[in-house]
């Protein structure tokens, strides 16, 4: 990078931290104007953003007609946001930015093409998509790890999930997750961070519905298959644990008391070990707390591939899974296994 290009980045970074000093109170009127559309005369501009949690997955902020080329959006925001515009026609144009709170933006029509520019944040982490996809990916790291403004860190963070096309990209690293939690920390509630939850949230939903097959290995190095348990049993409690783990331990007891309870009527428990050392599993397992249960483990811990395909980032998580291979209970804990067992199985 040369020192005119870094002094130029230092700029925008001073400009953005100054510009969120400003988002404390209100929320403030961005304008979004659009010039150029005079081959789209009478139709609509749509200005919004993609959301998850709405019915088709988008959130309209603003409609406006387009008249003599040109048309006027407005919205009231609390924090810069990623948005996206498009005319509202087969095949119109589209353009994504990031408005601010107060902001004046600008689109500009080239015949199909749409382009966006205006404020500080855009500058930043729009023109990212600009460069090649390594450099672009080290960029939005260095922002989202570093920089001074909260705001801009959530919204590098949200663009390194999502590839050129704006498509969402299909995993998340533990250390961007780390740095979703802090944000969270200082900013609180936030719409981006509460799209990205969203997004979280709504591939959690889908792994879970979607029950994978899987193989690994017992304590006596023999394959258990996860189809074969669940053609056995009526349901089976997939229970992901570790010897380290506190809260997994202390859930041994009543998964003790399920399985005494309720073996006898169709109910099993594939425990699944995310410690990376084979001989802690094995003491945890036989010496201390003599768990009599199916019990695999490949042993490289939140690395292994079975806790990946459930998307597994923090334990104890399980799933109770009917014969069909049907989740119909997650995150079961204390109580709650045997009380939603009685209520499947009787007894």
């Amino acid at each position: 990078m040369t020192a005119n290009a870094e002094s130029r980045v230092r700029c925008l970074w001073i400009g953005a931290l100054g510009a969120w000093a400003g988002y404390a109170g209100a929320g403030a009127e961005t304008t979004v104007e659009a010039v150029g559309l005079d081959g789209y005369e009478g139709e609509l501009i749509e200005f919004g953003y993609t959301d998850p949690r709405q019915a088709g997955g988008f959130e309209v902020l603003d409609l406006a007609l387009i008249e003599n080329g040109r048309a006027t959006m407005r919205a009231e925001l609390d924090a810069p946001l990623a948005t996206e515009f498009a005319v509202v026609v087969d095949d119109g144009p589209r353009a994504r930015g990031i408005v601010e709170p107060g902001g004046r933006h600008e689109l500009v029509a080239d015949g199909s093409v749409l382009g966006f520019s205006g404020g500080d944040y855009q500058a930043l982490i729009g023109s990212v998509q600009e460069t090649p996809d390594e450099q672009a990916v080290e960029r939005l790291r260095a922002i989202y790890d570093k920089h001074e403004d909260p705001h801009a860190r959530v919204l590098a963070l949200r663009h390194a999930w999502k590839d050129r096309t704006g498509a969402w990209r299909d995993t998340e690293d533990p250390q961007q997750i780390a740095v979703l939690a802090e944000l969270e920390g200082i900013l609180g509630d936030d719409l981006s961070i509460e799209l990205i939850n969203a997004v979280i949230d709504s591939r959690d939903e889908a792994a879970a519905k979607a029950i994978k097959d899987f193989t690994a290995f017992n304590l006596a190095g023999e394959k258990v298959r996860l189809r074969d348990v669940l053609r056995e049993n009526q349901y089976t409690l997939v229970e992901f644990w570790a010897s380290w783990c506190g809260p997994c331990i202390a859930e041994i007891p009543h998964l003790q008391e399920a399985y005494e309870r309720f073996r006898s009527n169709g109910f099993e428990i594939l425990a699944v070990n995310l410690d990376d050392d084979p001989e802690n599993w094995r003491v945890a397992s036989e010496e201390d707390y003599d768990i009599n249960w199916l019990n695999v483990s490949d042993n490289q811990a939140f690395g292994s591939p079975v806790a990946k395909l459930y998307r597994v980032k923090a334990i104890p998580a399980n799933f109770l899974v009917s014969a069909e291979g049907k989740t119909v209970a997650r995150h079961l804990r204390g109580t709650n296994v045997s009380e939603t067992l009685a209520d499947l199985l009787g007894g």
